[in-house]
């Protein structure tokens, strides 16, 4: 239900940003101040959940997300739709965090593998998100966008209803994280791959941030073809989830982990130089790689890197590299679309997406050579 909130109004975004009068420049900057706010709470909401048990805090987050969203549809003034956009950010990656933690958790305990486990869980959200996007799209059609706004948190308010069916092991609330700082999480391992996730996100946030605005603005696309593209990025996360989760169990997180970031370029490049809105729309398809797989194996080598009594602390700084790519991507697409066009900002990005691609081909060498040069024992 989270995600079908957040299928119908995130396709979205970038547009009622526009509607109050924002520039591109500004849209991205827009994004910058909110995934800012979002990626320092992500960690200190994740460390709280440490400390007070994750329910408490997913039930808070969700209900925050459900009130900002209500707030947008009534406020029409600029700052305050920024101001509003921000704490729905917030609001969104709290829980996302929140949850992630609890779902590792409870699969650990249950002695399940993390990465097919974990895609079966988080396919919930592509599930939901689906028809979320084609119902967003039509609403838009016939209502205009205050309408998805308004639907928004009652769907909320009924998730809000499902955490209480929730239980929560007592022991998740008696773990110390007082002394976890960032710094030790950002050391080895965990920091390469918050890195490569970072420089990830920031290549996604193209997508995530203006797709709409080039499909409308430059394509000529409808309401209705915009949600077609986010509908498809969801559909075809479904069989990635799990099939890319399955594989990451068998032959290694890293190997499908370079699988995954190897279709961002592919990706970029066709959004920003085919001049056909449904082939840039069918390009979409491969969010099944560079979000479904990446995000499923991605978590599960991130929660295997580090204890559970940080896990919390951890996903929430995993959850600031969604935030981080949106600080660095969001202003400086912004500015590259404002100054050329935004199909030259995909191309521009998809040169960009090529760096986490080779940091994580370097990464994949050097263990690979650790490993046939280990010590034998007789």
């Amino acid at each position: 239900m989270f995600y079908f909130a957040l299928g119908v109004t995130a396709p979205y975004f970038p547009v009622v940003l526009e509607e109050r009068g924002l520039t591109p420049s500004q849209i991205g900057l827009a994004f910058t101040i909110s995934n800012v706010a979002a990626g320092f709470s992500s960690y200190y909401i994740g460390r709280l959940s440490d400390r007070v048990g994750r329910l408490k805090i997913l039930l808070s987050s969700t209900v925050l997300t459900a009130i900002t969203y209500l707030l947008l549809a009534l406020i029409s003034d600029p700052i305050l739709t920024v101001t509003i956009f921000t704490l729905l950010m917030m609001g969104m990656g709290s829980a996302n965090t929140v949850v992630t933690a609890y779902s590792i958790d409870a699969l650990e305990r249950a002695g399940i593998s993390r990465g097919s486990g974990f895609g079966s869980i988080r396919i919930g959200g592509s599930i939901g998100w689906i028809p979320g996007t084609f119902l967003g799209g039509a609403l838009v059609s016939l209502f205009g966008l205050r309408s998805i706004f308004l639907l928004a948190p009652l769907v909320l308010g009924l998730s809000v209803l499902t955490v209480y069916g929730l239980g929560e092991d007592g022991r998740a609330k008696r773990q110390d994280s007082g002394d976890v700082s960032p710094v030790s999480l950002l050391r080895g391992a965990p920091g390469v791959l918050l890195l490569t996730m970072t420089l990830s996100f920031v290549a996604n946030s193209s997508i995530l941030s203006f797709l709409s605005l080039h499909l409308i603005n430059t394509l000529g696309a409808s309401p209705l073809e915009v949600s077609t593209a986010f509908a498809l990025m969801g559909l075809t996360e479904i069989p990635a989830m799990l099939y890319l989760g399955r594989l990451s169990d068998r032959v290694g997180r890293r190997p499908v982990l370079l699988l995954c970031l190897g279709a961002f370029p592919a990706r970029l490049a066709i959004s920003g130089l085919s001049p056909d809105r449904y082939v840039v729309i069918l390009a979409q398809t491969l969010n099944s790689f560079t979000f479904g797989g990446l995000y499923v194996v991605s978590i599960a080598y991130a929660s295997e890197l580090v204890p559970e009594r940080m896990r919390g602390a951890y996903m929430g700084l995993y959850g600031a590299t969604f935030s981080a790519g949106g600080v660095i991507g969001g202003y400086l697409w912004g500015s590259i679309a404002e100054a050329t066009s935004y199909a030259s900002m995909f191309q521009y990005s998809a040169l960009f997406s090529l760096i986490p691609v080779a940091l994580t081909g370097l990464a994949l060498r050097r263990q690979r050579r650790e490993v046939y040069s280990a010590p034998v024992a007789p």
